[in-house]
């Protein structure tokens, strides 16, 4: 009796354990602010639970610095909506989003990344919009 219910015990802590690894971007990301950075991206990698791009932003001084992006959006839906990783990486852009809570941090959570012809891409969080115009 006392294995089973300790093989029981056992299961049902293992089950919880994804539910603690879920979070809220509001946890890392502050987000009722809004900030907008310009600069080339370095790298974008569809993975899984969000996608990633590193942009390089030329800061006030003239020293490039990284900026890590995580979009809103997985890989799966990101593939879905028809996105490359070479439509992205070496392209200058424009990446607004909400700032991380960390004073001084450069990394964002996503919302809208613009391309110097115009072209407009969703990585989440945009209200009703399409993820890619």
């Amino acid at each position: 009796m006392k294995r089973c219910a300790a093989a029981l015990t056992l299961a049902l802590a293992l089950s919880a354990v994804p539910l603690l690894a879920h979070h809220s971007f509001n946890t890392f990301f502050d987000i009722s602010r809004t900030v907008q950075i310009e600069g080339v991206v370095k790298s974008f990698k569809l993975v899984s639970p969000h996608s990633e791009m590193i942009v390089e932003v030329t800061d006030a001084s003239g020293k490039v610095v990284d900026w890590r992006i995580t979009a809103r959006t997985g890989a799966v839906a990101a593939r879905q909506a028809g996105w490359k990783t070479e439509e992205f990486v070496g392209k200058k852009v424009k990446v607004e989003g909400n700032p991380t809570r960390r004073e001084g941090g450069t990394a964002m959570a996503a919302g809208v990344v613009t391309f110097p012809d115009g072209k407009v891409v969703c990585l989440g969080g945009c209200p009703g919009g399409p993820p890619i115009q």
